[in-house]
């Protein structure tokens, strides 16, 4: 009688024991697993943490080029232009003839609001600047920066923070750069 490879289990001379049967994972395969499990957390905590620092770094970008903007709507204008600090956000104001300042939303600079967890750190909605450019009729219109019909701009830093990954971004002698904020000493 031949036996094939796929036979041998059908001859009447051999029948597997009982004892062969699996019950259950080696302990081989519930490493492996947990192995995997690992691997992939790892890499989601890795991936989230970058996905913070890429939306502090897109919306300090944004920042940068609606300064740029506001800066050249001042010298092509010759009027000044504010930047204010809402409560969700920031927009944009231009002070007209009566020394008032007026909403400024157009497509190039509408009011944005900061993405969910964005938050700006160290300035107030009521900075000293504010105090000193508002008027009794626009007070709640003040500006926290802003853009002169020369070219200048007051100087200001803005840290953005979204939960572990900050941006800062510097306002100074007419230029805005995007900084990189210095770690925090350990101790």
């Amino acid at each position: 009688m031949r036996i094939s490879a796929t036979g041998i289990y059908k001859s009447p001379i051999y029948k597997p024991s009982t004892a062969c049967k699996s019950q259950g994972f080696t302990l081989l395969e519930v490493l492996v697993v947990l192995f995997i499990i690992g691997i992939t957390a790892s890499i989601a905590v890795v991936t989230m943490q970058r996905s913070e620092q890429d939306l502090v770094d897109k919306q300090a970008r944004q920042l940068l080029e609606d300064f740029s903007y506001a800066r050249d709507l001042a010298l092509n204008r010759y009027r000044l232009v504010g930047w204010q600090v809402t409560e969700s956000g920031y927009r944009f104001t231009l002070r007209d003839e009566l020394g008032l300042w007026q909403p400024y939303i157009s497509r190039g600079l509408p009011e944005r609001q900061w993405p969910e967890g964005v938050r700006l750190q160290g300035l107030s909605e009521e900075s000293a600047l504010s105090k000193e450019f508002s008027t009794e009729f626009s007070e709640n219109l003040a500006p926290s920066l802003v853009f002169f019909p020369a070219g200048e701009v007051t100087a200001l830093s803005l840290p953005l923070q979204l939960g572990e990954a900050e941006r800062s971004l510097r306002v100074q002698a007419g230029r805005f750069e995007l900084l990189d904020l210095p770690a925090e000493p350990s101790q």
